[in-house]
This record gives C-alpha cells, structure tokens and sequence, in this order.
C-alpha cells in the first residue's frame, strides 16, 4: 500500500480497535478487580488517544485553511455534552425511580462532572477508588474526562507553541517542549506519590496525569510515518517490544502500588504512542489487524461504554436481579452495550442536524434533541428535589474524630508483647477481652465506646478511609508497642473491594497460631458490598484460624441502627455491633452494672452462680 502522511490520510486504521482494547480492559478492571488489576491503564492509552488525534486534526485543520478555536470548542461540546447529558440525566432518573437514596449528596458531584472539576473534586473530599466510602457515586469513574475537558481547554496555547515554531523551522524544537512538560508531570507523578499513603492526589491530579495526553500530542505533531517511515523490519521490532511489555505492565500494575506510579503508569504511555505509531502507518499491517468488525464497532462506542460503565454496575449490584454471578455479569455487560448504543445513536451529530435541504427551525424536529432535553430537564428537576447532603454528617465526622482521638491517646494496659506460647494455648471458648486486637475503618472507628465496653481492655485502631493493604503496617506497629493480641479482628472492605491476595497478605502476617476474625462489610448504599464480602469468605475459606463475622447478614432490617449513610452506626447500632463481634469471638462479658437504671452494655455477664455457668462458644469447624 502506498505510504501515506496522516495530514494527507483521511482516516488512520486501527485507532477504533485501540479505543476497542482500551474499554475493555478498562470494564474487565472495574468488574473484576482481583483478576485484572492493571485494567486501569486503559485510561492511560484514551489520554494518549485523544493527545494524539487532537495534534492530528489541528494540522489537518491548519492545511484546510486554519485552525479555528470556535470550529475548535464547537466539535469538543457535540462531541461530549450529548451522550454525557443523556448519561447523567438518564443515571438520575433511574435513582429517583427505584433508589432515591442514592440521590443524597449527589448535587455538587453532577455539578464536578458537567463542569469538568470533577476529578479536582474527588482529590478534595479525598474520594477515590481506594476510598470510595467517603464518595459512594455512580459518576466516580468520570474524573478522566474532566481531565481531558481541562486539557482542551489549555489546548490552544499547546498549538500556538507548536505552530510558532514551525514557522520559525524550529518545528522538533516546538515538539520538545511538549515532551519536556510530559517529563515534568511524570517527575511530579513520583515526587507526590507517597508508599503507604492514599495515591488520590497522584492518581487524580491534571498535573500528574497529563503526561500521556502531552505525549500523544508531541506524537501527532511528529507524524512519524511521513519524516521517519519504518522499515518493516523495524515495525515488527517495535511491535515485538511494545505488545509484550504492555501486557507485563497491566499484569504488574495495580491501583496503589510504588511501582504503577514510579515506572508503569509513565512506561505505558511511551509504549502506547509506539502501538500508534504502529497502527497509523499504513505500509504496517497492525493498524488492519485491528480493523476486525466487532471491534470497529466497540471503538466507535467506547465513549459512551465509559459513560454507562459505572452507573450500570452500581444500579444492577444495588437491584441484584439475580444471585449467581456469572449471570450477574452478563447482565451488566448487556446492559453496557445495549445502553452505549442507545445513546451514541442519540448523541451522534446527524442526530441532530436537519437532513440535506430542510430549513434550520427543522432542527427543533428532530427526536434526539427532544428527548436529550426531556432526559436533562426530568434529570435536573429531581436534583433540585433531592437532598443537598447528609444531614448528620456533621455529627458522623466529629464522632468519628473525637473517637479517633480517644485511640491516639489511649493508655494500653500491657506493654509487653503476647508471648508465641500463648497464642498456641489459648482456650478460644473463654477469650479475654484483653487479648483481643481489632483493626478496622470508620463503621468500627463508630462503634469505639461500644466495643470497649462490651470487650474491656481491649485494643482498637480503627481508622477513616482505611483500606485492607492498610492493615500489614498498622499490625507491625500494634506489635511493636505490644498491642498485638492472640485474638485479632478484622473489620475492613467498607472503603472499596480488594482481592484475595491482599486479605490473605494480611492472614500470612498475623500467622496460623492467632484466631482471626473478619467482619464482613454493609451498608445499604454499598454497591460494591458483594465484591469486597467475597474474597473475605474465600480467605474465611482457605484459613482454618479465621472466622467470619457476617455483619452482612445481621445488620439489614435494622435502619434505626444507621446514620443516613446507611454505613456509619448510631448508638444502637453500635451497640448491636459490638456484642456481635463479643459474642463471636467468645469473649467475657463484663459484670452486671450496680445502679438500677438500664445498663450501657447491649448484654451483660450472669451474676457467679455455679449452677448456672456461663456457655461456651464453640469455634465452627473450618
């Protein structure tokens, strides 16, 4: 095929089958969290997309006649607001319809995501994938697109630097600031990034993120294909280096490790570009390859699958028409693809414009327009009416601080550490509150007073936001100031699910001779409750010293025990937690209050009466 230069090319083959691979990694990592915990850098390859055929069609724009901001900014607002209005509106309806306590504290969230903030947003209220509690949204996964809208807007000053160049002949030179402005947001990506601590603001962040965009654009303005055509020879090359890479990194990758910000994350751009390039060269065949039908037309509605990704996934985990998983599945991917249809069928331009010949007022006949305006309209009617936010949370933070408070500054009764024999003949059917260690996020934080008086002397860290990969560096430092019990309880997956081998990282530290409970998380607005509950039972399952405590099964039917979060405990919830977890764990229970008025305790222990002695709890085999 004769070489051709993308300003001359009509169309670059392949770019829909890369937009294809990139939404599916992207829907394969938010279903299945465990099994493809790189899918995220799929992200990645649409920033790099998008930098790369914005360049592209500026230089076409400027041969045809000129770049123009307004013909600019004109195709960018076709091109999003449509399918994202009919997104959104469409999301809130169906909350309103049957889940209308989703709707709570929705308002400035919808106003983050039209605005183009929302990603700035989620880094300020310190909400993320990995601490989705403090921002329980359908709309979460939007904060890439803010991204973008954010890098259009800056956009012109990118071409201006590139074009003043060039009519200086110093066009590579113009294409260098562009790299070296990439180099500082990936310099910035590994400065911020902190092991350990929450990645919001690294993960979220324009300027962290931007490195890929900018790549793509230095990419575009290169034109590869036309100033340093690939020997074939060569192609295959760098096909043989870019294809395996890609694969180890999103094998490698996941969402809060030092090495995903430190290398992979920046690598992946630089390997995505030179897939690009790859494709864009028509000589090569890799572009044709990706021509294959299914996955043109995958790419040419993977918009619109993002859009309904999340909302689909949180609306079908919240009306669970099915309890086999598999099927679930099936469902959400139906209902992704049928809906992303829908509505890039809707949010197309020739779904608007009036047919060849027909006057300009025949616009206003046309269906999508109509019905996208019903849709924002009922939409944005219900977000008025909705609630502004949580009316007592408020109340929830200052509990929640004054607890955590109490834990910093708490006076431990032992400082000696538990002793390994100890551990080995503990008698489980008579455990000491004293020996008892528990480590959880804010529903235990909550429930702190209710705990220490259902289980005196025993030792709690609870925290807000805290995650399960957390939990290895808080039981080093329990056990370093020998606050680590024979009997451990976990009570963390409220924040956002995990995978298996991180709970189990978290067994393996504790070791087989401790008993280890794990509660389970709730929360009637937690749509990912299930993906976090099951690799508890699977671990519950493949560790004969651990034990479940299904708080999932205990809690529901009892709204009166919850703040209006419907994850967060008020005092008789805390109450009920608490002696849950006492009665599990087999723990004593304190003596009988002397005053006549009701005790505080949610039980209390007999009074010594020999005949009558306290029951045993029998640990469930398995």
């Amino acid at each position: 095929m004769e070489q051709q230069s993308l300003r001359q090319s009509g169309r670059i083959a392949g770019l829909d089958g890369l937009r294809a691979i990139a939404i599916v990694v992207i829907v394969l990592y938010h279903m299945f969290p465990a099994t493809v915990q790189g899918g995220y850098l799929g992200v990645t390859l649409f920033f790099v997309l998008s930098g790369y055929l914005l360049a592209v069609m500026a230089m076409r724009a400027e041969e045809a006649g000129g770049f123009r901001f307004g013909r600019f900014y004109g195709k960018r607002i076709r091109r999003i607001f449509p399918a994202l209005l009919l997104t959104v509106g469409g999301t809130l309806l169906a909350m309103h319809l049957w889940f209308p306590d989703m709707l709570q504290g929705l308002r400035q969230e919808v106003l983050s995501v039209l605005l183009g903030y929302q990603n700035w947003r989620q880094i300020t209220v310190n909400a993320s994938y990995f601490t989705r509690i403090s921002n329980a949204s359908p709309f979460t996964h939007l904060w890439s697109l803010a991204v973008e809208m954010q890098y259009y807007l800056v956009w012109p000053v990118l071409y201006l630097i590139y074009f003043a160049g060039k009519r200086k002949d110093q066009e590579l030179g113009s294409i260098a600031v562009l790299f070296a402005l990439a180099f500082v947001s990936v310099l910035e990506m590994i400065v911020l990034f902190q092991p350990g601590d929450d990645p919001s603001r690294v993960y979220y962040g324009t300027d962290t993120r931007v490195h890929a965009l900018l790549i793509g654009s230095a990419l575009g303005f290169l034109d590869l294909p036309r100033r340093h055509p690939l020997p074939e020879g060569d192609g295959w090359t760098l096909f043989g280096v870019c294809v395996p890479l890609l694969i180890a990194a999103i094998a490698m990758a996941n969402d809060h490790g030092a090495l995903s910000y430190y290398a992979l994350i920046p690598l992946s751009s630089l390997l995505f570009a030179g897939t690009i390039v790859l494709c864009s060269d028509s000589r090569l065949p890799f572009g044709r390859w990706l021509e294959w039908a299914p996955m043109a037309w995958l790419g040419k509605r993977s918009y619109e699958i993002y859009l309904v990704m999340y909302p689909v996934m949180a609306l079908v985990q919240r009306w669970k028409p099915v309890n086999d998983p598999a099927l679930l599945t099936l469902i959400e991917v139906a209902l992704m693809l049928v809906l992303a249809a829908i509505i890039h069928a809707l949010a197309e331009p020739r779904a608007w414009a009036p047919r060849p010949g027909w006057k300009a007022r025949s616009r206003f006949t046309r269906p999508a327009l109509w019905i996208t305006v019903a849709v924002v309209g009922l939409s944005g009617y219900v977000m008025l009416q909705a609630p502004g936010g949580n009316a007592d949370a408020a109340l929830l933070e200052q509990q929640l601080s004054e607890n955590r408070a109490a834990i910093e500054q708490q006076t431990l009764p032992s400082t000696e550490p538990v002793l390994e024999t100890e551990a080995q003949t503990l008698d489980i059917s008579a455990v000491s509150p004293s020996s008892v260690t528990m480590v959880g996020d804010s529903v235990m934080l909550g429930a702190l007073p209710a705990l220490q008086t259902a289980m005196p002397g025993c030792v709690v860290d609870a925290m807000t936001n805290r995650q399960v990969w957390d939990a290895i560096s808080v039981l080093d430092a329990l056990e370093a100031n020998g606050q680590l019990g024979s009997t451990v309880v976990i009570g963390l997956g409220t924040n956002g699910y995990f995978d298996q081998s991180q709970g189990q990282a978290v067994i393996d530290r504790l070791g087989p001779d401790r008993q280890v409970y794990w509660v389970t998380a709730y929360g009637t607005n937690l749509w990912w409750q299930e993906l976090s509950n099951e690799p508890i039972r699977a671990i519950a399952e493949a560790n004969p010293n651990v034990t479940l405590i299904e708080w999932d099964a205990y809690a529901p039917g009892h709204e009166d025990w919850f703040y209006s979060d419907g994850i967060h405990l008020v005092d008789p919830g805390q109450q009920a937690y608490a002696a849950m977890i006492a009665e599990a764990i087999g723990a004593a229970a304190p003596p009988a209050a002397e005053e006549e008025a009701p005790p505080a305790e949610i039980w209390e222990e007999p009074a010594q009466q020999p005949e009558e002695p306290q029951a045993e709890y029998t640990e469930p085999e398995g």
